[in-house]
């Protein structure tokens, strides 16, 4: 998988690359008078300068989605452990006082290991997309 800076960097390369030697092509094609010539290639290098900055800043928004939706996804995981750690003192302090029956607490105890598992899955996700998520977080478990 190609990591986002390195197709910042290739995309900015092979467009810079392009527009360069295809507009200035184009350019030398249709302009006689090299004086127009310079004129209309400091507007198209400032054209593309400008093109370029929006391009940075909507990759700059979509990172920026990206780390937001990390930063919820481990605020995430960090309440459903203590959730679960919260259910498993629940589970010894009951089973001290043997309040429960047994198939309540087993069956307890396979919620809380399924969950466990269902965590350690998300957590373990490396590409983030919803089609990833979607599969890890409702895959069924292999019997």
């Amino acid at each position: 998988m190609i990591k986002p800076y390195q197709r910042v960097t290739l995309t900015y390369l092979v467009f810079g690359v392009a527009w360069i030697f295809l507009s200035d092509n184009i350019l030398e094609t249709f302009v006689t008078s090299a004086a127009m010539l310079t004129t209309l290639q400091t507007y198209k290098g400032s054209f593309f300068v400008i093109i370029r900055r929006m391009w940075f800043k909507i990759e700059d928004r979509e990172l920026e989605k990206e780390a937001v939706f990390i930063s919820t996804m481990r605020a995430v995981q960090h309440i459903l452990n203590n959730f679960l750690n919260k259910m498993l003192f629940f589970k010894l302090v009951a089973a001290e006082k043997q309040n429960l029956p047994q198939e309540i607490v087993e069956h307890y105890d396979n919620v809380i290991d399924e969950t466990t598992k269902q965590i350690k899955k998300l957590s373990g996700i490396k590409e983030i997309s919803p089609k990833e998520i979607e599969r890890v977080a409702y895959e069924k478990e292999s019997t």
